[in-house]
């Protein structure tokens, strides 16, 4: 049975309010396409769904603290970035001086196949 409107609104409330969705996954589970109407759900659908000894938090609070986490999720991706290029970096350097140190063991190899055979 398809379920009516109202309790489709209500599910995706309930769902971000206790921290199962963010705003952005409710809106593409519920398949809703402006920010807004989520925002006008919470506002109108969640002191329906409160208990009353429960304060019901406010659809602002809920926002600024969702913008707050998805800024630290942004920052760390950030940060993620800038380590995986250092990294790449690192690793070249690495191949480099690698690279260096082979060629001075043949130099070296070659040295002192030189020197042995011409002491022979």
């Amino acid at each position: 049975m398809k379920k009516s409107r109202k309790d489709t609104q209500i599910e995706a409330v309930k769902a971000i309010l206790a921290g199962e969705l963010l705003l952005e996954e409710a809106m593409e589970k519920y398949d809703v396409r402006d920010k807004r109407t989520i925002l006008n759900w919470m506002k109108s659908i969640s002191p329906l769904i409160q208990n009353k000894t429960e304060p019901v938090p406010d659809v602002h609070e809920y926002v600024i603290k969702e913008n707050s986490l998805l800024r630290r999720v942004i920052g760390l991706q950030d940060q993620l970035r800038e380590l995986e290029e250092k990294n790449a970096q690192i690793l070249a350097q690495r191949n480099v001086l690698m690279d260096k140190v082979t060629r001075l063991e043949l130099k070296l190899q070659v040295q002192d196949n030189y020197e042995t055979t011409s002491d022979v």
